[in-house]
């Protein structure tokens, strides 16, 4: 029943492999982990984090069926007080950027679009929606975008 979530998250861990200057992901259950996590004194200012996958699940014991729903944040440590309008622009850009990435990769292993065909991991899954939103402020002071990705 949970054999989709395990995957999500072994795939998530190393979601970042093969793309240059993005961080490894930080995997959290809950804001005050990530909270946590993020406001280490040793941590760069650009990081990925990733909310743990939650499901939805109906069905029969036979044939269990539902969305799987994950986030991905791309975010930099916010310094709204000393930052100019260009600055913010600049760090939603840089974010962005690194986000689309991320996407970009996930698909093609999603859909097989990569020369040795779906990830192992992501196989029998299917992404159904995306929604993507500026963040300000998240885990206690980090800025940028998420991304919440629907799977069945």
């Amino acid at each position: 029943m949970l054999e989709k979530i395990i995957r999500l998250i072994k795939y998530c861990r190393t979601i970042n492999e093969g793309l240059s200057n993005t961080p490894n992901p930080i995997l959290v259950a809950a804001e005050d982990q990530g909270s946590l996590a993020l406001n280490s004194p040793r941590r760069a200012p650009l990081q990925i984090v990733i909310s743990l996958p939650q499901a939805s699940l109906s069905g029969n014991c036979d044939n269990m069926t539902g969305p799987h729903t994950l986030i991905i944040f791309a975010l930099e440590k916010g310094r709204d007080q000393t930052r100019t309008a260009e600055q913010s622009d600049q760090l939603y850009m840089d974010t962005a950027y690194i986000l689309e990435q991320l996407l970009a990769k996930f698909i093609d292993d999603i859909s097989g679009a990569r020369t040795s065909g779906q990830c192992p991991l992501l196989y029998g899954m299917e992404l159904i929606e995306v929604e993507i939103l500026p963040e300000t402020g998240r885990f206690g002071g980090w800025d940028g975008w998420s991304a919440a990705l629907v799977l069945k």
